[in-house]
């Protein structure tokens, strides 16, 4: 009898042991991932939120308004209100950024070899702009009003341009187009060896 018990406590141990390195890790990882879509959802959801806003005139250049979206809107998603400035900031590990694009024709772009353009007229980004940049036009920073965002002399200077955008919706001359997108880091749910952490991406318009 005591042999097997003896065994029993040997298989006792065993257990223990393949639970604590291979079973515990595998749930945790699978918790982890859960919060981390979550997350990532969340962030879809706000982008589509804040996209319908701001093509329903929410003017988010305002420190009022940055500070709804960082402390209620996105309240668990660690993005920061700037400072003043609708350029951004390094803090945080969120980033939202907002453009308002225009389809102008050859005869508004001067120089444009009978061509039109998708133009950005107006930028706003709030959160951690270290963590991502948009590919739908890069506008100089000489040319964004760091107050309010809108951007001088977008029809002429080819770094307003934006013709990606015609990929995800096309816009005859004269139109306009709202956009959010967003970028979410989740490095507090990082597992090693496991899961190396949240890095979503959405965007919306209107």
């Amino acid at each position: 009898m005591s042999k097997k018990r003896g065994a029993r406590g040997a298989a006792a141990i065993e257990f223990v042991l393949v639970s604590s390195f291979i079973i515990v890790p595998i749930i945790l990882g699978l918790f982890t991932y859960g919060f981390a879509l979550i997350r990532a959802m969340e962030g879809v959801q706000l982008t589509r939120d804040v996209a319908h806003m701001y093509a329903q005139g929410t003017d988010f250049s305002k420190q009022g308004m940055q500070d709804l979206l960082t402390q209620h809107l996105a309240q668990q998603l660690s993005l920061q209100s700037n400072a003043g400035n609708v350029t951004g900031g390094t803090a945080g590990y969120g980033v939202v950024v907002l453009s308002t694009l225009q389809k102008i024709g050859a005869a508004q772009c001067p120089g444009c070899n009978n061509v039109g353009h998708v133009v950005v007229m107006r930028r706003i980004v709030i959160g951690n702009n270290t963590l991502f940049q948009t590919n739908y036009g890069s506008p100089t920073s000489t040319l964004i009003d760091a107050t309010t965002g809108f951007v001088k002399n977008y029809s002429t200077d080819a770094s307003a341009r934006a013709d990606s955008f015609a990929n995800l919706l096309t816009l005859n001359n004269g139109e306009i187009a709202y956009m959010a997108e967003s970028y979410f880091t989740a490095p507090d749910l990082a597992v090693p060896g496991v899961f190396n952490g949240l890095a979503s991406y959405s965007n919306a318009t209107f």
